[in-house]
């Protein structure tokens, strides 16, 4: 076998498992080919060619990337690396921002809603060693209690939530670069997220707080920490290394969380990107019907279990 054969070989090997179609293989390789084809530092395929090629020698961490990061499943070189970003560069942070009293008003009207929208978050077993009560999945936090409502998750329907909170998710939807994935996340008093990475480097994810007891809620990016205000919203890498704290003894913190495409991504990149993460999703909902540890049924399962209570939601 040649080894043009074989380079071809492995391609069509890592391309079925990204969970392409059989229909889609073809249009996946020749973006492929044409990503490994790029030699020029300008060309908005070349980092995309260097991700395949790692791949292909079955690694996964790019010379490039902080030592932070390490621990983050996927990472694509040549994409800036910095735990905390400043918000000038993203334009529609003053669209939020300027509407913190609209949204905020949105979220607290959801506090006298007879049915609660927010669930206990939950992983697969594999993503933590924390055990939860209701034996469903895996926890993030080791103290207190940490709930979150969804309202866009990839392809998971969340209308009737976005349909409570219509002003907030018209306002996600306008954003440029919305990478369809935004939810509330509430933690009760004395709550702590472990120290955990995200799942992707192509991403970053914004937070507005909007229900935060002064001074005591606090999150470390790397070797950075930021201190929650009302109203300010922040941008960090979530593939870097993070931990959360509400340190409050009697309040909940309640924190918008909108994930963006990174923008040194190119319109391009962003497409191929999301044509493999949609095939993704539809793999991973495919291993749902046969797996109960799987993400999307854990979050099926959480979302009918309604087992978050109202006063750990809205202490």
């Amino acid at each position: 076998m040649s080894d043009e054969h074989q380079v071809e070989e492995k391609l069509h090997e890592l391309i079925r498992s990204w969970g392409v179609s059989t229909f889609s293989e073809r249009i996946a390789l020749q973006w492929i080919k044409r990503f490994l084809g790029s030699d020029s530092g300008h060309d908005a395929f070349l980092r995309l060619g260097k991700w395949i090629v790692l791949q292909l020698n079955q690694r996964r961490i790019p010379h490039d990337c902080s030592s932070w990061q390490v621990g983050c499943p996927e990472l694509i070189p040549l994409l800036r690396s910095t735990p905390v970003w400043d918000c000038s560069e993203f334009p529609w942070i003053q669209t939020l921002e300027s509407n913190f009293a609209v949204i905020k008003e949105e979220l607290l009207a959801l506090k006298n809603n007879a049915k609660s929208a927010f669930q206990p978050y939950r992983a697969p077993s594999w993503a933590s060693d924390i055990d939860t009560k209701d034996g469903l999945g895996s926890a993030g936090h080791d103290a207190g209690d940490w709930n979150v409502l969804y309202l866009f998750l990839h392809n998971v329907n969340f209308q009737a939530n976005r349909q409570m909170c219509p002003k907030i998710a018209a306002i996600i939807e306008s954003i440029d670069g919305h990478y369809d994935h935004a939810f509330y996340s509430a933690l009760a008093p004395r709550t702590h997220i472990k120290k955990h990475h995200g799942p992707t480097n192509k991403k970053l994810r914004c937070h507005l707080p909007l229900v935060v007891p002064e001074g005591k809620c606090r999150l470390r990016v790397g070797d950075e920490v930021v201190y929650m205000q009302e109203g300010k919203c922040f941008v960090f890498d979530d593939s870097f290394e993070h931990e959360a704290w509400n340190d409050d003894d009697t309040r909940s913190r309640i924190v918008l969380i909108i994930d963006v495409w990174h923008p040194d991504l190119s319109v391009q990149e962003r497409k191929f990107l999301s044509f493999l993460r949609n095939a993704q999703l539809r793999m991973d909902k495919t291993r749902c019907q046969d797996s109960g540890d799987n993400f999307y049924s854990i979050i099926k399962k959480a979302g009918e279990a309604n087992t978050s209570t109202h006063e750990v939601v809205w202490s």
